[in-house]
């Protein structure tokens, strides 16, 4: 009766109508689940047979169906080989060959689905005696349209391969290309399947085809996908451990483990670092015969260590410190990446790098450096940061000693921004008392003309930040420095680009005041203030509108206040010099507004001077010269400064004594009261009149004496007028009482 009924079946699967031949399909399925036992082989294989005959029926419904039914018939069945001799041929035909012949994708993932199922089902041996069928299969659905069929073909991958590891191995390499195809597929998912696939692949294949995986897959650490991500995370750190000949390709797997330690989310970091920590573990295990020593004496952690990062274990810090070598070539070279992805990575691998090779980086440090001082610049302020960070690193491993001997001559011809960016790291994290022993020799280098005198904003903030380190590391130790820091830093303040450069080297000072146990800025300027002044007075001769020297010494004028009066013959000499006539009539101009501004209104500056006489008439002598410059702007400017210089007197200043100066100081004036710029005649005139007080009768008798030799008559009888008001009031001063009565 049971063959009867198959007999009819089978032949309905030939109908031309597709509800029959649909029908027939789950008659037979039901007839074979509920007489499975009382079925011979015979009769079970030839109904197998007829349901695999509709994997190329015309209606996609019946395929289904038929692909469906025998999916179910595979996952029941124990293992009988006969199934799978007939099976593996009709898949090979409907999805293996070079023609897809299959046309649904649904159909095409049944089927691919029902390939799994095999290889999850079959035992190993059945299974290896089908291989080439399989990745004959499996070369073509992996890079199939339908991204649900590549997802199965994947995961397919990864199960063939742990299933039959030994024949795997002579095929995996045909799987490579096609499954890296899956790395770039707009669904995140099948990418995570491919990234998995590749790690099995490579796992239990040929490792040489890790050669061409290695590069694709660090590609993949740049995906905006997190889990993405974490897929490669899971393969490297797979392969660190499990990977046959891995000490090999270390130096290609490490970098992308390390890079991932810094990656944004913080679970994906903490996989890393858990698969990274593990391989170190196994590393040491491998290895203890060869590190015993290391594992026996170094168990505790360095005094100086970063207080933020937990140290790596052991296996970890060898495994980087013996592939250094092979790894920094390419990662300076990534920092100057065009791609500015991969120049953020390159910065987050150099710290990981330092952070696990210490002190072992040193033989690397001067190729790594000239990297780091390129990056430490880059538009991208990531990377310049990551720079910075690693940089600290290195002051924490290297010794102070040995990294200013890489250091300092690479900055001697033309120091940059970057190179003082990175030494301003190093220095952060150095050992105070290791730093200590090499102060001198930084402070004397920070210190040259060509070292400190520059005006880029970014530049001198980096010098600043190398002097404020150095005082925030080693403290009162700074005190065998202070006069180094201070030319560094009173350059920078007179060379200031912005307003914030100027704030943070005032900022520095104060520091430097506290540790050079000076009670006020002004104290700190008196300590060395005049070495200073002493250089700036040697080369005055040369200076030009321009001269780094002209604005160090401005900046003294300006600062330094009452502690010039100790210091204005020295100033004065200086002063002289740059308002000679052949000086740039801008040198000249600030010069006199320095002046005015900065000495001669301030009383507290001539309090200091033993004898200020001298002082005035030096200067009054050099500034009347000045009526009679070439330049109009410098002659109006030594009008103001003149008016300046004596308004308000020196309370020790003697009229009787300097009567001379006086009638020398009237005279020069009056002549440019005549001058043939009307403009300027009403300048003078102005100026005159604030300065008659001096001596308001002198003046009168100068004037009137005169009068006939005047074109300008009309200022002359205007300055006669004025003083003889200052002479009334001095002769007749109005008391209080008589000036209320006025009032009323």
């Amino acid at each position: 009766m049971t063959n009867i009924l198959i007999a009819k079946y089978c032949s309905a699967l030939k109908s031309d109508d597709k509800k029959k031949r649909k029908q027939s399909l789950e008659k037979l399925f039901a007839l074979l689940q509920e007489h499975d036992s009382d079925l011979v082989i015979i009769e079970k294989v030839e109904v197998y047979k007829n349901i695999l005959r509709c994997f190329s029926d015309k209606a996609e419904t019946c395929r289904e169906l038929a692909v469906n039914v025998i999916t179910e018939i595979i996952s029941s069945l124990s293992q009988e080989e006969e199934y799978y001799v007939y099976l593996m041929p009709t898949l090979v035909q409907r999805i293996g060959g070079q023609e897809m012949f299959e046309s649904s994708e649904e159909v095409r993932l049944l089927e691919v689905s029902l390939l799994h199922c095999v290889v999850k089902k079959a035992n190993p041996s059945l299974l290896s005696s089908f291989l080439n069928d399989i990745i004959q299969i499996l070369v073509n659905t992996l890079v199939d349209p339908y991204p649900k069929v590549k997802k199965e073909s994947c995961e397919c991958v990864v199960d063939l391969a742990e299933t039959i590891p030994t024949h795997f191995f002579l095929q995996a390499r045909s799987l490579v290309t096609p499954t890296l195809r899956n790395f770039t597929h707009q669904h995140f998912r099948v990418r995570i399947s491919a990234i998995n696939a590749i790690g099995k692949v490579v796992r239990y294949g040929n490792n040489a085809s890790l050669d061409s995986v290695i590069g694709p897959l660090a590609e993949r650490l740049f995906d905006q996908t997190p889990m993405v991500r974490q897929a490669v995370v899971c393969v490297i750190g797979m392969w660190l451990v499990e990977l046959p000949d891995r000490y090999s390709y270390f130096h290609k797997l490490l970098p992308l483990i390390l890079t991932s330690l810094s990656d944004e989310v913080p679970e994906l970091r903490t996989e890393a670092m858990k698969l990274w920590e593990e391989a170190g573990k196994l590393y040491m295990q491998e290895n203890e015969n060869d590190i015993k020593d290391q594992m026996d004496f170094l168990t505790e952690d360095p005094a100086h260590y970063p207080p933020l990062e937990t140290r790596p274990n052991l296996g970890c810090r060898t495994l980087v410190k013996r592939n250094l070598c092979k790894i920094v070539p390419a990662l300076v070279n990534e920092l100057e990446d065009w791609l500015v992805d991969i120049r953020v990575k390159a910065s987050q691998l150099l710290y990981a790098l330092i952070l696990n090779a210490e002190i072992q980086i040193t033989h690397h440090l001067e190729k790594i450096l000239v990297g780091m001082y390129r990056a430490s610049n880059d538009e991208d302020a990531r990377v310049a940061d990551n720079v910075e960070k690693a940089a600290e690193l290195i002051g924490y491993f290297v010794p102070a000693d040995t990294y200013c001997k890489i250091v300092l001559p690479t900055m001697e011809d033309s120091a940059n921004m970057g190179q003082l960016r990175v030494f301003a790291a190093i220095l952060k994290g150095s050992e105070r008392t290791l730093l200590k022993e090499k102060l001198t020799e930084i402070g004397d280098f920070l210190k040259r003309p060509e070292i400190c005198y520059n005006k880029e904003a970014l530049y001198q903030r980096n010098l600043l930040n190398c002097c404020i380190t150095l005082m925030l590391v080693c403290k009162e130790d700074c005190k065998e420095i202070s006069y180094q820091l201070f030319v560094i830093m009173i350059s920078i303040l007179g060379l200031a680009s912005n307003d914030d450069v100027t704030k943070m080297t005032t900022e520095g000072l104060h520091m430097l005041e506290k540790i050079d146990e000076c009670s006020s800025l002004q104290e700190l300027f008196k300590k060395h203030v005049q070495p200073v002044l002493e250089m700036l007075q040697n080369s005055v001769a040369s200076w030009s509108l321009h001269s780094p020297e002209r604005f160090i010494f401005e900046a003294i004028l300006c600062h330094a206040g009452s502690v010039l009066g100790l210091h204005l013959v020295t100033i004065s000499t200086i002063l002289i010099t740059c308002l000679k006539p052949e000086k740039d009539p801008e040198v000249k101009l600030r010069i006199f507004t320095i002046l005015s501004t900065n000495i001669f209104s301030r009383e507290d500056i001539f309090v200091q001077v033993p004898d200020s006489e001298q002082f005035l008439v030096t200067f009054v002598k050099v500034i009347l010269k000045r009526l009679d410059d070439v330049s109009d702007d410098v002659r109006l400017v030594a009008v103001t400064t003149l008016v300046k210089l004596f308004k308000p007197l020196p309370t020790d200043y003697c009229m009787e004594i300097s009567y001379g100066h006086i009638e020398a100081l009237f005279g020069t004036m009056l002549i440019h009261l005549d001058d043939p710029d009307p403009g300027f005649q009403k300048v003078m005139l102005d100026a005159l009149k604030e300065l008659s007080e001096l001596n308001s009768k002198h003046l009168w008798e100068k004037v009137n004496s005169s009068l006939h030799k005047f074109r300008n008559v009309d200022g002359c009888r205007e300055l006669l007028k004025h003083t003889e008001r200052l002479q009334s009031c001095v002769l007749h001063p109005v008391t209080e009482a008589e000036d209320s009565v006025t009032a009323i």
